[in-house]
């Protein structure tokens, strides 16, 4: 079968393309792609007209946790599915800080298993880069490669010892494997529940400094410099984290910096009368920050924004603000935070996709994120206008833990389609 959409909006970072058109799918992958007014494919078995809404490839999310396995209350693969799709995200990587640790080859292919099995969004796992993610010993980066996992990753813990950490890249970068780390010293950062400075002080709430980000990016970069590692820096807040990726970058390291989309978003106020639900780490940093971070984004500084998906469920978040669970649902406010920020003027449309689309899938060496003849068509039709309101009752993921609760957005996904096929229509 074979499927014609016309009447779009063309949007394609990876080709730079934004102009009228229409696209042909054929056999699960795109066929061709023409520009203009008039665009038309007679051999199509099936027309859909998209009445001008925007059309571009399925987002790619390299940050994703679910509670599958051991946690099932909180996400699975099939819920986190389904909410990712509803988000226009058709690719998404799972981590590995599930109860047990997706650390061996066994439940690296339970992951992918599963994921085939109960998802319509493409899964992909990431192996612990230590056993347990306890940090002491270095896992079976070689054997879970060979099994599917995409990269290795300690998740939230960074892994402390400067040795096992030289250990674990000098054997990834044996492999040609990816690690990505979160740049933090735990040391300074201890028990800190939001950014360091005078509103938690004011707050009588113990902070994270930047500084911890500082120095565990700066270790982190000359490891992966040292060793040829490819480093992906996770979910870095701050200008000077982008620029010591930079400087390693220009002697020939392989580094990548993520940024959290709930980070271009939100400043550390919106924390407000202790709003758990704001609770993330890395946290919400100043105002000033932020519009750095939507700044080097529009630079093409930052090569992925991510969803930072940690549901959790009410019972983990109704507590004082210092006793609450870090995390936030994510996967269905990704769109909709970067398209307000296009709306508001701090964005360009194509710059806002690039991270999401093109940016990961070049990071992973994956086939989609583009709109290109034998890509897998997996796509998403959006209004990128499109102005709603954000219920927390109303989203598709299992916990409801999002700060863009009682936001007012704009854009929304109206249909997803994975490998060609209709998985998401509003």
């Amino acid at each position: 079968m074979s499927l014609a959409i016309l009447n779009a909006r063309i949007l394609d970072p990876a080709s730079q393309t934004d102009a009228p058109g229409g696209l042909f799918i054929d056999k699960g992958k795109i066929s061709e792609v023409r520009t203009g007014t008039n665009v038309s494919f007679p051999d199509a078995n099936e027309t859909l007209d998209a009445g001008g809404l925007c059309l571009a490839p399925g987002l790619i999310d390299l940050r994703a946790k679910t509670g599958e396995p051991g946690g099932e209350h909180k996400e699975t693969l099939a819920t986190a599915s389904r909410a990712a799709l509803s988000g226009g995200i058709t690719s998404f990587v799972v981590m590995p800080d599930t109860r047990p640790v997706i650390d061996d080859v066994a439940l690296v292919q339970f992951i992918a298993e599963r994921g085939r099995e109960t998802a319509f969004a493409r899964v992909y796992p990431a192996g612990g880069l230590t056993v347990g993610l306890g940090g002491e010993a270095m896992a079976e980066i070689g054997m879970m490669a060979e099994a599917g996992a995409v990269m290795f990753t300690n998740g939230d813990w960074p892994v402390a010892s400067a040795q096992v950490m030289k250990r674990a890249m000098t054997y990834a970068a044996s492999r040609g494997a990816i690690v990505m780390s979160r740049p933090d010293d735990r040391t300074l950062s201890g028990n800190g529940v939001m950014n360091a400075g005078e509103f938690a002080a004011r707050h009588g709430l113990s902070g994270i400094p930047v500084e911890a980000e500082w120095l565990g990016a700066m270790r982190d970069v000359t490891l992966a410099e040292q060793t040829g590692c490819t480093l992906i820096l996770d979910q870095v807040t701050t200008q000077r984290t982008l620029d010591i990726a930079d400087i390693a970058k220009g002697r020939g390291a392989k580094v990548f910096t993520t940024v959290a989309a709930h980070s271009l978003f939100f400043n550390e106020l919106d924390i407000g009368d202790y709003l758990t639900y704001c609770k993330v780490n890395p946290p919400f940093r100043t105002e000033q920050m932020r519009k750095t971070l939507v700044s080097a984004l529009q630079e093409g500084a930052i090569n992925a924004v991510v969803s930072a998906h940690d549901p959790q469920p009410p019972e983990e978040k109704r507590l004082p603000l210092g006793e609450a669970a870090f995390g936030a649902a994510g996967l269905e406010t990704v769109l909709p935070c970067l398209m307000t920020l296009v709306a508001e003027g701090e964005l360009s449309l194509l710059k806002a996709l690039a991270p999401v689309t093109i940016g990961p899938a070049s990071i992973l060496g994956l086939p989609q994120g583009r709109l290109a003849e034998g890509a897998p068509a997996d796509i998403i039709l959006f209004d990128p206008g499109k102005p709603w309101l954000c219920d927390r009752d109303h989203l598709l993921s299992r916990s409801k833990n999002s700060p863009f609760d009682g936001r007012r957005l704009q854009g929304r996904v109206m249909r997803t389609f994975v490998g060609g096929k209709t998985v998401f229509e509003r």
